[in-house]
């Protein structure tokens, strides 16, 4: 099965290139770390060294994360109209039980701490109540969350 390629705003795009890039730089001084710990003596004991390795893993599988993200992701310019909601494209919504609007970004759990807390928009994870039902839907659409309170009613009123 294909995976889908990723949407972004190019604000988006431009902060995980730029996160990516850090993590680069970032990668060489935990080979140090790796390195220096390596000498300090027996590795079976050295916790150090077993910590550094964590973190070069850790660091190594999010540099590959982003890189295929970003390697066939499609950019999103703003103003520009979309068919349906996709990740990372903002989705203007009315609650219609509370006569109220919102917009969302839809984004991926792991983008959620990189967000800017005083955005215009509430993010929502794709995994979320609210963003798992957003995704595909069109304008005009009708969707239904699954609520503390019962079930909400939103309709999709602008995407992009």
């Amino acid at each position: 099965m294909a995976a889908l390629q990723a949407r972004f705003t190019r604000e988006a795009y431009d902060r995980l290139v730029t996160e990516l890039d850090a993590m680069k730089q970032k990668r060489n001084e935990v080979r140090l770390d790796v390195k220096e710990t390596r000498e300090q003596g027996d590795l079976r004991e050295n916790f150090a060294y077993h910590a550094a390795r964590e973190q070069q893993g850790i660091l190594e599988a999010r540099i590959v994360n982003l890189e295929q993200r970003l390697s066939d992701a499609i950019i999103v310019e703003a103003g520009e109209a979309l068919d349906e909601v996709v990740l990372g494209v903002p989705v203007l919504v009315k609650n219609l039980d509370a006569d109220m609007e919102r917009t969302y970004l839809i984004v991926s759990p792991e983008e959620m701490d990189d967000l800017d807390p005083d955005a215009e928009y509430t993010a929502a994870s794709n995994e979320s109540p609210v963003g798992s039902v957003l995704l595909g839907k069109k304008a005009g659409d009708i969707a239904e969350v699954e609520g503390p309170r019962g079930i909400v009613k939103l309709e999709i009123l602008k995407i992009g």
